[in-house]
């Protein structure tokens, strides 16, 4: 089966998702019957709540909330998002001095103009969570916000 095909057939498996499932080698298109059967189960698990549930019950409930919140983060954005969330209030932390942090730290160059991006968004959750925990209004902004362009601007 081809990818547009696999496209049609497995939702609510996204594009993403299959393309990731290849770049990781876990499938290959054109797709073999075994790899059919995977995807299937997949797709099964994905849209059953108590599956969902269960396996998100393994993280930590701010990582569960940041993960809710923002889907498309990685490990250096979250790690981005953490550090600035987590300053003491009227604390800095320039960008520069992040880039160097994820320098050592995760050993790749990461560009500033996206530090800046992820910055911002942590510091409209401190303004919105003054008034509650963090976690209440990483869930209510997962709830709400179906887009999350409001945080890049």
């Amino acid at each position: 089966m081809k990818r547009n095909e696999a496209i049609k057939k497995f939702k609510p498996l996204s594009q993403k998702v299959l393309k990731r499932l290849a770049d990781d080698s876990i499938i290959e298109f054109p797709l073999t019957d075994s790899h059919q059967l995977l995807i299937s189960a997949l797709c099964r698990i994905w849209t059953d709540e108590w599956y969902v549930a269960q396996m998100n019950k393994t993280f930590k409930p701010d990582k569960r909330a940041v993960m809710l919140a923002f889907p498309n983060f990685g490990k250096i954005e979250r790690y981005i998002l953490s550090s600035y969330l987590n300053l003491k209030p009227g604390a800095k932390l320039p960008a520069r001095e992040m880039a160097s942090r994820i320098q050592q730290h995760f050993e790749v160059e990461y560009p500033q103009f996206k530090i800046h991006r992820v910055r911002q968004a942590a510091y409209n959750l401190r303004r919105h969570s003054r008034s509650g925990s963090r976690k209440h209004t990483l869930i209510q902004l997962a709830m709400l916000e179906g887009n999350h362009d409001n945080f890049w601007s």
